[in-house]
């Protein structure tokens, strides 16, 4: 435990063996299993002081003062390290800022490579890790064995898996067991794969007919880095969540609308107020949103845009026509 003040194994039990037996000469020192040397080193650390006497002896620095004198100074050392990490740090970004913004992102070959890159970014992140992920895949679905040791230390993983993916032979199993340790699930149509950190830190396929373990880009600090994050919060707003119920993992339900519902809907991804709807279909504002509030319950969404988009998705609307000519 004292290693991290700088005392040897063998100085700290010679040190613990002194607090019982302290002062002694150099022989009953000897008889305690220490030597002159450990001796001179404990001395050197302020945690011993020698008594002019002859024989000498050797007392123990009252523990609170020999060994807080010790944390103090660590105490300083660390801080002094902190600022020098900074100005390091400040250094190389305005070292960054002056190069080509080519310089903020990397090209990395190599599935060893890239897999590297993909463990830094998770080790790196200090509260959430968003992903898409769709195949095709290289190795085995759900080998990040790292995931689950992020969540439980307490990292957030929101993850949009492609409709693709869930289809896969044994892709559902495994989104069952992300989910039970704490993953965000939800299932759409994703442009790539991407790994975002707030590092901050993004991976990407360097093209996108090809696996990302076998070559990726990567992205640092920069406006194409917030570009990537917006792109994933789009589709993170239109994604289906997924949830697990008995173990299993499941969509929410396609059950068909009503005609009230789909006439609803059309009149709301035409972007018609619900005083607009409720003169229309002659009902009240309230009875309006309640309807709403209601239908997005049923496509699981959590924002008005969602249950439209929900909606289009699900073929709701297919056979709609003339919506948007009815008037106000």
């Amino acid at each position: 435990m004292l290693r991290i003040l700088g005392l040897s194994a063998a100085e700290q039990a010679l040190y613990e063996a002194l607090v019982e037996h302290s002062p002694v000469t150099l022989d009953e020192l000897e008889r305690l299993g220490g030597t002159p040397g450990l001796a001179v080193g404990l001395e050197e650390l302020g945690l011993i002081a020698r008594l002019p006497e002859d024989p000498p002896r050797f007392i123990v620095v009252p523990p609170e003062m020999g060994l807080d004198a010790l944390i103090r100074e660590r105490t300083r050392a660390l801080a002094e390290a902190r600022l020098r990490v900074a100005q390091l740090s400040t250094r190389y970004h305005l070292t960054t800022s002056d190069q080509e913004s080519a310089g903020l992102v990397e090209v990395v070959i190599g599935r060893e490579a890239v897999l590297r890159r993909f463990e830094q970014l998770q080790r790196g992140t200090r509260r959430e890790i968003r992903m898409f992920d769709a195949p095709p895949y290289a190795g085995v679905v759900g080998g990040n064995t790292q995931e689950f040791d992020l969540l439980n230390r307490g990292v957030d993983y929101r993850v949009v898996y492609d409709r693709r993916a869930i289809e896969m032979r044994g892709t559902l199993k495994t989104i069952v067991d992300y989910i039970a340790a704490g993953e965000q699930v939800r299932v759409g149509d994703v442009p790539m794969k991407l790994v975002l950190s707030d590092y901050p830190m993004a991976l990407v396929p360097l093209r996108h007919d090809l696996q990302m373990v076998e070559s990726a880009l990567v992205v640092y600090d920069s406006t194409l880095l917030d570009a990537l994050a917006a792109l994933f919060e789009m589709y993170w707003e239109r994604a289906v969540p997924l949830h697990v119920s008995h173990g299993r993992a499941r969509l929410p339900e396609n059950r068909s609308p009503t005609d009230a519902q789909r006439d609803l809907l059309a009149r709301l991804v035409a972007g018609q107020t619900d005083k607009a709807i409720a003169a229309h279909l002659g009902w009240s504002d309230r009875t309006v949103r309640r309807h709403v509030h209601a239908m997005m319950i049923q496509l699981d969404a959590q924002t008005r845009f969602q249950a439209g988009y929900q909606a289009v998705l699900r073929g709701w609307l297919a056979d709609e026509k003339g919506v948007h000519d009815d008037p106000e």
